[in-house]
């Protein structure tokens, strides 16, 4: 590298594949690297820390708590989590603290930690208030005072540092990295095997779903176009995968599936692991994603470096990007015309084949892993050369863990009910 290496302690989720890549990444790179969340995922070269993990003072915070709310505080362990992200943060005496998705209870507590300099990567759900997820109003002035405090903002597109200026002005300090995929990994690959294990049959045509198996993401409305596109390609088969999977949704979706007769042109495939995707996407023909509102997704990117068709709802944020019949298929929200796309895709290879290039050239120019890896190193040695903000003062940040210990204790109530 030419320069020392840096200590680095990253906060977010070790079950996200984004979370995991990136500071593997730096690690990998010889950095000191720290990752403080809910539960440890193995990241060989990082050291995970688990706040609240062994705290003997956990009980006594809560009973502490209680009294002073005259209410029960079941959720002990989302308290102590969030109580213990400072100290960790102390401990692990850091270069830089990176947060990886702002609405988090230890994405706050890093703000009231106020060690600097603190980055931001937002994703999209996290900062789209009004169109995304099921945000509370303490919730969202918890995520705004992290992005005020945030000496810098990544975001993966200049729609989402759009949506920070709406927020607060702070697309001001907001840098646009993708992150993208690694080129090496995700790029066309032999699927016969996967094909064979499946039971498909060579002749079958697979359309693949690969968001979050949530009401969300409208994995109905690809379920209510099957019926549509089997009776113009009878050997179409759909797999869905079961990232982050609502029972509840998946078990209507079944029954969906059953009362339209489509058992043998639907299944579930479960949560395929992160390493195993490029098969998957090799052996689609085209995958499918509409939701109502979107960041920039992974399995986007993913799915273009496989050179497979996407075919996506009609959002403007997704232009910024693809081009409708050039490196991308857009469509309404609706079964007919989701249909029409899969069935419009399906019957033309030249389209196909026009689209799979176009994304694959996107993604080689626009997404490489290692090239947006670079740039964020860059800006962690310019941030630790630059002057630090003053800490707030104590009764700030005793006031903001207060809030914080809030929202959990309102999380847990509504949970309870």
């Amino acid at each position: 590298m030419g320069r020392a290496p840096l200590t680095i302690c990253a906060i977010g989720s070790s079950t996200s594949t984004h979370v995991v890549s990136r500071v593997r990444c730096f690690a990998e790179r010889g950095h000191r690297v720290f990752l403080i969340s809910d539960a440890r995922a193995g990241i060989e070269g990082v050291t995970e820390l688990v706040p609240g993990e062994g705290w003997p003072l956990a009980r006594a915070v809560k009973a502490a708590v209680e009294r002073v709310g005259r209410r029960p505080l079941p959720n002990l362990r989302g308290l102590r989590s969030a109580l213990g992200v400072p100290g960790l943060i102390r401990r692990c005496r850091p270069d830089v603290v990176h947060v990886h998705y702002a609405y988090s209870p230890l994405a706050w507590m890093a703000a009231a930690a106020d060690h600097h300099p603190l980055v931001v990567s937002v994703m999209g759900g996290d900062v789209l208030f009004a169109v995304q997820g099921h945000p509370t109003r303490r919730g969202q002035r918890l995520t705004l005072d992290l992005l005020d405090r945030a000496d810098l903002i990544t975001s993966k597109s200049a729609f989402l540092i759009g949506a920070l200026d709406h927020l607060g002005g702070f697309g001001a300090k907001a840098i646009k990295i993708a992150w993208g995929v690694d080129l090496k990994a995700f790029r066309r690959v032999d699927s016969e095997e996967l094909r064979a294990a499946l039971g498909l049959a060579r002749q079958d045509r697979v359309i693949l779903s690969t968001r979050m198996l949530q009401p969300f993401y409208n994995i109905h409305v690809l379920v209510e176009a099957m019926p549509r596109i089997v009776a113009a390609v009878p050997t179409a088969r759909l797999l869905i995968t079961e990232y982050e999977a609502d029972r509840d949704y998946k078990a209507a979706l079944a029954r969906r599936i059953a009362a339209l007769g489509l058992e043998a042109h639907v299944r579930f495939v479960g949560h395929v692991p992160h390493r195993e995707m490029p098969r998957y996407y090799s052996l689609a023909e085209v995958t499918v994603a509409v939701p109502p509102s979107d960041g920039l997704p992974q399995t986007l990117l993913e799915g273009m470096a496989c050179e497979v068709p996407s075919i996506l709802a009609r959002l403007a944020r997704y232009q910024e990007l693809v081009a409708h019949g050039e490196s991308a298929y857009l469509v309404d929200i609706s079964p007919e015309s989701v249909a029409d796309g899969v069935i419009r895709i399906l019957g033309d290879g030249a389209l196909r084949e026009r689209i799979a290039r176009g994304g694959q050239a996107i993604a080689a120019a626009e997404a490489d892993f290692e090239k947006h890896a670079d740039r964020m190193e860059g800006r962690y040695y310019d941030l630790t050369s630059a002057t630090r903000r003053a800490p707030r003062g104590l009764l700030r940040r005793a006031r903001l863990t207060g809030e914080v210990i809030a929202f959990l204790a309102k999380r847990e109530g509504h949970a309870r009910r």
